[in-house]
């Protein structure tokens, strides 16, 4: 089984992470924000402050990190040996995506959502986790541009839509209590893993 964690920056999806491999066990594989992590590792503050650093090729810096991550995301995948977790799955790296794409007035390509679509029939499961449900903070790892993050939100609801997720699979995270999302989630693996 496959569950994906999506939503915008700041909503708790990597602290909702640690807390399912936490209580699932190491037999639960983790694709961590990978966006995130190789904007840290080029020595970015943000991923958004690797996308702004050039105005006139933001949709070029845009399609690369959201094409690496998901190529990265779909070899992870196909390779997988037992259930996975996605700390940031395909909605939300396209909802980044489309932003920026929007704000250039370009096109996503086809490949991009070939990508997405076909990481997205590997999913079993989404937990969405909307945005205004904490306190967006200013961490020095995410953008604390509460504007920033409700647009991101939006997106990731759009992209729930163009992969064909099945409102089915997808679980809304309403509670702010870390125990009570992540017994929700394991209730839903639990249903899941039965049917």
């Amino acid at each position: 089984m496959i569950i994906a964690l999506i939503g915008s920056h700041g909503t708790g999806k990597t602290t909702l992470c640690n807390a399912l491999v936490k209580e699932l066990g190491s037999e639960w594989s983790v694709f961590t924000d990978y966006y995130r992590k190789i904007a840290k590792h080029l020595k970015y503050k943000t991923p958004r402050d690797a996308i702004v650093e050039d105005q006139a090729i933001r949709q070029v810096t845009s399609t690369a990190m959201a094409g690496s991550a998901l190529g990265a995301m779909l070899e992870w995948t196909e390779n997988l040996q037992g259930h996975g977790i996605i700390d940031t799955g395909p909605p939300s790296l396209l909802a980044y995506h489309r932003y920026w794409l929007k704000i250039c007035e370009t096109p996503i390509s086809p490949y991009m959502l070939k990508l997405a679509n076909a990481i997205s029939q590997k999913i079993d499961a989404y937990c969405y986790l909307p945005t205004g449900k904490f306190a967006l903070e200013s961490d020095g790892i995410r953008s604390d541009d509460i504007i920033f993050q409700k647009d991101i939100d939006q997106w990731v609801l759009c992209n729930t839509v163009d992969p064909g997720i099945s409102e089915k699979k997808i679980l809304m995270m309403e509670s702010t209590d870390i125990e009570k999302r992540t017994d929700e989630c394991i209730q839903m693996i639990q249903s899941f893993i039965r049917t």
